[in-house]
Order: structure tokens, then sequence, then C-alpha cells
């Protein structure tokens, strides 16, 4: 059963899990950050012995869970560039967004997948279930800030990221998800305005999550007589992907408030950097010469 296991390699007993489990949602602490748009994004950080927890259970559990291949976010193995490179050679762009993506998928939609994949939990029983659920949501919700919070997004979001592919296959456009970033593209005009609608008729009609809403101010559509942009590469002319002065920019910027990342804006920042020397090597000697090698070593080893 999952709780023995977890006890075992965790070193503690099952019932201290179940009492942390109990307490899960208020075992965090809450701040805020300033978004690029001036807004402010809450911040939930777990106690050291939540984060051990939920850290077993992202390893052992979560990340042995089917997750879409259209979904390049937050996947061992896979970068921003890999998501934007699948859209380089397409000609027109479409960018669609998801409103308060974590905590739109609830503890009901656990227990819903969990149900339908009985199978892939056939060695638990009703108190993993519980406990599992307690311990990866605050108050019922995914919440920004646990290290769980953005493989459960890409188990969660399986189904729905195959029925964009396939709907986004039958109209001959390529698609993408990087957390709650939706990307598509094709070389064929006139197409994507048109598939826009079928997506949010999608969406709306979603079981499983139940409660996503797209955040329509961030639709946006574009092509190569402008600039086109997927999770901050620049998609050039030529057909290739390229990092801008833009995605450099904000690397800096969250160097700088490195002590304010959740878990899952440090793993974000981790793969970055590594992009970024991909295409310039002396872009890391800048970092460490502006902040340190200290800093800049953390910043690449998201864990430490």
């Amino acid at each position: 059963m999952m709780i023995e296991r977890m006890a075992a390699g965790v070193g503690v007993s099952p019932t201290y899990i179940a009492s942390v489990a109990n307490s899960a949602s208020h075992a965090y602490y809450e701040f805020t950050i300033k978004k690029r748009d001036g807004t402010n994004r809450a911040i939930c950080h777990p106690s050291q012995q939540l984060k051990a927890l939920q850290k077993w259970l992202l390893k052992n559990v979560i990340e042995n869970l089917p997750m879409h291949e259209a979904a390049s976010g937050y996947r061992k193995q896979k970068t921003i560039f890999d998501n934007a490179a699948r859209h380089a050679t397409s000609h027109f762009l479409l960018r669609m967004d998801f409103a308060n993506f974590f905590p739109s998928i609830t503890e009901n939609d656990l227990r819903v997948y969990i149900r339908k994949t009985l199978a892939l939990f056939s060695a638990w029983n009703r108190d993993d279930i519980e406990i599992f659920c307690r311990l990866v949501c605050k108050d019922s919700r995914l919440t920004i800030g646990a290290p769980t919070s953005p493989a459960i997004s890409n188990v969660i979001c399986f189904d729905m990221d195959s029925e964009i592919s396939d709907l986004a296959s039958k109209h001959g456009i390529t698609y993408t998800r990087y957390a709650d970033d939706l990307f598509f593209s094709t070389s064929t005009p006139d197409v994507l305005r048109q598939f826009q609608v079928l997506v949010e008729d999608l969406v709306t009609n979603l079981a499983l999550p139940a409660n996503l809403d797209l955040n329509r101010r961030k639709t946006k559509h574009s092509s190569k007589r402008g600039a086109r942009r997927v999770t901050g590469i620049v998609l050039g002319s030529d057909g290739k992907a390229h990092i801008g002065r833009a995605l450099k920019r904000r690397i800096r910027g969250m160097i700088y408030r490195i002590e304010l990342l959740d878990p899952a804006a440090r793993s974000s920042l981790a793969g970055l950097i590594a992009y970024a020397m991909g295409f310039d090597r002396r872009f890391l000697n800048k970092l460490i010469t502006k902040y340190g090698h200290a800093t800049i070593m953390r910043a690449r080893k998201p864990d430490t």
C-alpha cells in the first residue's frame, strides 16, 4: 500500500504521515510576488515536513503516471525550446491561456481521475487515496508552490490534451501546452481563428478537469509578418527558434528574485539557463559576474 511504501521510503511512521496529511492545508507559508503584468501572484510554500512527503509522491507516484506528449512543461528531458521548436516552421501561431490554472484543478478532479484509472492504483486502499489528496492539495485545490502541482496538472490534463491534439490533427494544426499556455500553429491561412472557437467549446465542456477557464484577454494570434514567441522563444522567419533579449531579461529577473520563486519557477529557471547556454555560452559567465557563482549554481540546481 502507498502509505507503507512512503513511510519506509521517507523513514517515518504511517501515523506521522496521516498526521501531516490531516493538517496539510495549514502547513504553507503564503506570500505574493509581482507578475510581469503588475498584478500579484499568490505563492504557497509547503513546510519542510509536508514538502518531503510531496517530493516522495512526485518521484515515486506522480511522475510514473501517463502524461500526453503535447504537454511540454515540467517534464524531464523537455525544455521550453522543445515546446517552441515544434512551431518554428509554421506561418501562423495562436496562443491561448488558462486563468488560475493550478487552483482550478481540484481534489474532486483527482478523485475522478483515480476512479477512471483504477488499474494504475490497484494497490491503493481508501486511506491511500484520502491521504494522497490531502498531501497534494491545499483547501482541496492544487497550489502554486507545491512541488507536486506541475506534474499533477499534466496528469489530470491527459484527456484534455488528447482531445485537443486529435482535433488539431484533423485540421492540420500542431498543438503543444506548456503549463497554462496552449500553442497552436499551422501554415494554412484563415484556420486558427475558427479553430479558436472549437477549443473554447471543448474546454467549456470538459469533464476532467472540470473547472478550467480560458483567459480570453491573453488569446493572441500572430504570423511571420510580425513577432512570434512561444514561451519566450522567438520563432524566426528562417523557420528556426532563437533566444531573444526578452528571454535574457526574464532570466535575469528570475535570478534577482530567486528567494521568492516557488519550486515550479525554480525548475523553470534552471531549464531557461540551460537553454540559453545552448545558444550563448558567454551568457552564463555574464550571469556569474553579475550575481555571483553561488547564486547561479543555486539557480541551475533547483533542488538545492
